[in-house]
């Protein structure tokens, strides 16, 4: 893989992670608002910024899953 290539995928990654982290704030605070589905909403979202960002340090050989 090519550094440039690996320097975007970082990236990425960095971009996912950050997604998953504030979408779980957002989903803390829905459901402290009384929001309970809109919570789950965006527990879900979360959820698949979470897959992207694996998906992301397995093609850049971080992690084994």
């Amino acid at each position: 893989m090519g550094e440039r290539t690996r320097k975007n995928l970082f990236e990425a990654f960095v971009g996912e992670a950050k997604a998953h982290i504030r979408l779980l704030a957002f989903a803390e605070r829905a459901e402290k608002d009384g929001y309970p589905q809109v919570a789950k909403l965006f527990q879900a979202i979360s959820e698949a910024e979470q897959v992207h960002a694996l998906r992301h340090l397995r093609l850049l050989g971080e992690v084994r899953i």
